[in-house]
């Protein structure tokens, strides 16, 4: 075991850099929880389409009022699209892009209020490709479950923990502890478990574990990682992209199964669970892992071209990459 924790630290060394606490955050996350907290007691007592009004006045506020992320997210469809949409097209899918953006913070405390009974909503998610997370687990090598920042990707675990699937989530919790302390706890009713990217050595060793043991690891792998990402193809331009899931595979022979949330409208939602990807072991470890993330990736493409508007385009995906320190 401490082979592999080791050698998978070599791969993710640099991933996170040291994240500074200023009392600015400290304040802006007692904040944030104690708004999280509030929302938790008014979601209780309203229905669905609360969040759903409350995600178009703030994506429409949002659009009109920030130019700043108007023009990044355009800027975004147009790299990504290229000739393939003209402005106004491209400027009413950033519409659509800013209300999924702010609805998925809501949803995702609306979850927090209604957990059970799980019929109310966790159950009005339908699963199609389930008998693919089965037949992996029946191999006894653990699931990495692999996400994107895609429609309402933070209800994929509650959705299968509450089926009772042992799922662990990886997150960074950045500068907000307490927030993601009160998350972790409203995600834990389900039986869901939460760990911290950081520290990272600690972190690894709980991720290798939980694969060891047989569970779902769900990793978000579609944001721009700057340092330690490796640069693979992402709607035709070269993103650093972060490649823990291809290197937790490859230490545990686990499955990556890609799952992802998707609305069919405002209110219906399916968690798809795709077919696995595929490793191909050629004996350079090093070139398997950037095939495999090359894969991963594409595969996260795919679905965001069917489900464009559901994507988080604020995300500068193509960033050019910062240089690994040492020699890792």
């Amino acid at each position: 075991m401490l082979i592999i924790i080791r050698s998978t630290l070599l791969h993710l060394r640099g991933l996170m850099g040291k994240a500074s606490k200023p009392v600015k955050y400290r304040l802006g996350d007692l904040i944030a929880a104690a708004v999280f907290e509030c929302c938790i007691l008014i979601f209780r007592v309203v229905p669905l389409r609360t969040p759903v009004i409350l995600s178009k006045i703030m994506a429409t506020l949002t659009f009109s009022l920030f130019k700043k992320y108007r023009e990044r997210v355009i800027t975004n469809l147009s790299i990504a699209f290229g000739g393939g949409k003209d402005l106004q097209e491209m400027k009413r899918l950033a519409k659509e892009v800013f209300f999924h953006f702010t609805l998925t913070p809501l949803e995702t405390i609306y979850l927090g209020a209604n957990t059970f009974p799980p019929e109310r909503f966790l159950l009005k998610i339908k699963t199609e490709g389930k008998e693919h997370l089965d037949a992996a687990l029946a191999q006894n090598h653990g699931v990495i479950a692999l996400g994107a920042h895609l429609g309402s990707f933070t209800l994929v675990g509650s959705r299968l923990a509450v089926e009772g699937y042992p799922f662990n989530l990886l997150v960074n919790i950045g500068h907000f502890q307490k927030l993601w302390g009160r998350l972790a706890y409203y995600q834990g009713i389900t039986g869901q478990k939460t760990i911290p990217l950081k520290p990272m050595t600690a972190s690894i060793k709980k991720s290798l574990n939980c694969l060891l043991r047989n569970e779902i690891l769900y990793i978000v792998a579609d944001e721009q990682q700057r340092r330690g990402g490796l640069p693979v193809p992402f709607f035709g331009q070269i993103a650093y992209t972060p490649p823990g899931p291809a290197i937790f595979s490859f230490k545990t022979g686990a499955i990556i199964l890609p799952m992802f949330v998707l609305r069919e409208d405002e209110f219906k939602r399916t968690l798809v669970i795709g077919n696995p990807i595929e490793i191909e072991r050629t004996g350079d470890e090093k070139k398997d892992i950037e095939r495999l993330t090359a894969k991963f990736t594409k595969v996260i493409e795919e679905t965001i071209r069917q489900y464009p508007h559901q994507w988080a385009w604020l995300n500068r995906r193509w960033k050019l990459s910062r240089p690994r320190e040492g020699n890792f």
